[in-house]
């Protein structure tokens, strides 16, 4: 399947909204399976989901920065150190 979604079709304007809950989302399921084993993690995966649209709706997450996670084999540091403060803040 060829992946048709070009990022320089949208305008400036949308490229500093924040991210999508479809792309939270999207990315979540991406850094959530596992690597060798394909299997999904889905606590991890709403855990990143949560983390990342937080950040959009506090306006800190762009629909840009948003694509260019998708670019990476693996979710930077400082998401997964979000969560784990929120986790021990909250537990």
């Amino acid at each position: 399947m060829e992946n048709t979604f070009d990022i320089n079709a949208f305008d400036k304007e949308r490229l500093q909204s924040p991210a999508s809950f479809k792309q939270c989302r999207g990315l979540g399921y991406k850094f959530a399976k596992d690597q060798k084993t394909g299997a999904m993690n889905w606590r991890l995966q709403k855990q990143i989901q949560g983390c990342l649209y937080g950040l959009a709706v506090e306006k800190k997450l762009t629909f840009k920065k948003a694509n260019e996670l998708f670019t990476k084999k693996v979710l930077p540091k400082a998401f997964f150190d979000k969560i784990d403060l929120y986790l021990k803040e909250n537990s």
